[in-house]
């Protein structure tokens, strides 16, 4: 019973990745069309905040509240498997850096739940909360990246260059967005930046998926070797 809940939780960290990125589109878009059925805003893609104003506030609300949960689970499987595959990096530096997850889930929380409507700087100081958070999680993670990657001799296990080069790319890609939102407060260029944290945990799930391929085979191993034992006696 213990292996196959191993197992279970194994997948899921494969699967949790693509279910965050659809919670967060779902959200976006069910917002928007309540705002569009109430006739308040006929933007085409008015600002993220303003989603959670008038009827859309409830999708908004509930859409991000799902979001807290797999983004905590996807960071635990990451730490799990940071200190599982190598032992390089000190675990204490590793749990230091992922309790960054804990910091934006209340940044987060406090930005879906407190709308413009309600308390407008509270609402601001828990996005911009939300995205420093983020961006210090990005940063920390991918210097320990490349880091294994750089001691790869000792940690085989991430030996791939490509991951590191996705992990960069969208530090780069949501700092740049984040600041041309923040000095013009046009709506795309935050759309991106919203988006940044997803595209950055899709770099888990290859290693993800191999772990849990490596978990699968050495549970059916241990299956059969358990059969012969009792086959024998």
């Amino acid at each position: 019973m213990n292996r196959i809940l191993e197992l279970i939780w194994y997948w899921c960290l494969v699967i949790l990745p693509f279910t965050a990125i659809l919670t967060f589109i779902l959200t976006l878009v069910v917002c928007s069309q309540a705002q569009r059925k109430s006739d308040l805003y006929q933007t085409t893609l008015p600002n993220i905040s303003i989603l959670a104003k008038g009827p859309g506030y409830r999708y908004f609300v509930a859409g991000f509240v799902l979001l807290v949960p797999q983004l905590l689970l996807i960071t635990l499987g990451r730490l799990l498997f940071l200190l599982d595959s190598q032992t390089i990096v000190h675990r204490v530096i590793l749990y230091i850096i992922h309790s960054c997850a804990l910091i934006i889930s209340v940044f987060l929380l406090i930005m879906a739940i407190v709308s413009v409507d309600h308390n407008g700087p509270l609402h601001v100081t828990g996005a911009i909360g939300m995205f420093s958070s983020f961006f210090t999680y990005f940063i920390l993670h991918t210097i320990v990246v490349f880091y294994l990657f750089i001691r790869r001799a000792k940690a085989p296990r991430h030996s791939n260059i490509l991951l590191p080069l996705w992990f960069l790319m969208c530090c780069v890609l949501a700092i740049v967005c984040f600041s041309i939102w923040a000095a013009t407060f046009q709506s795309i260029p935050q759309y991106i930046a919203a988006g940044t944290p997803f595209l950055y945990v899709l770099g888990f799930i290859p290693q993800f998926w191999s772990q849990a391929r490596m978990k699968r085979r050495s549970s059916v191993a241990s299956f059969e070797e358990h059969n012969i034992d009792r086959i024998n006696l």
